[in-house]
């Protein structure tokens, strides 16, 4: 049984804000997937721009509402989706995957994929979510982008991206429909054993000042549990702080 409902397109700004158009005018449906050959104006965190080529990248948004889901679980859908996601390109081969806190997908320490989730709350539940995903599949130049990758770029052949779509896709299907039945615990220790850099000291971003650190694990909350080079325990929010690429590239 397939729960989404797959809209194809040629082009749009970006596929999260289509969904939040329709969802505006009332116009979503739960598991409304919207899948768009090019992005012209896709949007990573902190409202960055998501780089990507028309033909050589996947980009799609899903449309995912909750009943009686309290505010304070919102993180699980974070953890859900980047571990179900991994878990897909595990499945057809990709090596050294890892989640890089908060949303970005890792291969061979590049950044081959990243998640922007866009949360929809009513005092305090969780009503539903805008999942977007974007994903470099069969691009191999990234100007200076050091840090980006594809699958292509770390495993050495080209990729069918109608392929990997479908791979991805029910991954995200038995992740999202059933989240209501897995622990939060269950989610957020699955997404800690994959964080990128865990017990290794790596370098962090926090009001302008960066500083080196260890991460050992995140919060319920889904905060980055860090220890500083004096052995004092930090936590780190996502929306004040980063984690960065600059240590490991020298």
């Amino acid at each position: 049984m397939s729960y989404f409902k797959i809209i194809k397109l040629n082009a749009i700004p970006s596929t999260n804000d289509f969904l939040k158009e329709r969802y505006q005018k009332g116009d979503c449906i739960d598991g409304d997937l919207v899948w768009a050959n090019e992005q012209t104006k896709g949007r990573g965190q902190r409202q960055r721009q998501w780089i990507s080529t028309a033909e050589n990248s996947l980009t799609f948004s899903v449309y995912r509402s909750y009943a009686n889901f309290h505010s304070r679980n919102a993180f699980m859908v974070s953890a859900a989706v980047a571990t179900g996601l991994i878990n897909a390109l595990k499945v057809i081969g990709i090596p050294d995957l890892k989640i890089k806190w908060p949303n970005d997908i890792l291969s061979c320490n590049k950044k081959v994929a990243g998640i922007l989730i866009e949360n929809i709350f009513k005092k305090s539940q969780l009503k539903a979510s805008i999942i977007g995903v974007g994903l470099n599949v069969n691009q191999l130049s990234f100007v200076d982008l050091p840090y980006a990758g594809s699958l292509a770029s770390v495993t050495g052949k080209e990729w069918i991206l109608e392929e990997i779509f479908n791979s991805l896709k029910e991954a995200l299907e038995s992740t999202l429909f059933s989240i209501n039945t897995i622990s939060k615990e269950y989610w957020i220790e699955e997404y800690s054993n994959l964080l990128w850099k865990k017990d290794e000291v790596a370098l962090f971003e926090r009001n302008g000042t960066s500083f080196k650190a260890i991460s050992r694990g995140l919060s319920p909350e889904g905060f980055l549990l860090l220890e500083n080079m004096e052995g004092e325990s930090l936590i780190l929010n996502s929306h004040q702080s980063r984690m960065l690429y600059e240590f490991i590239l020298g």
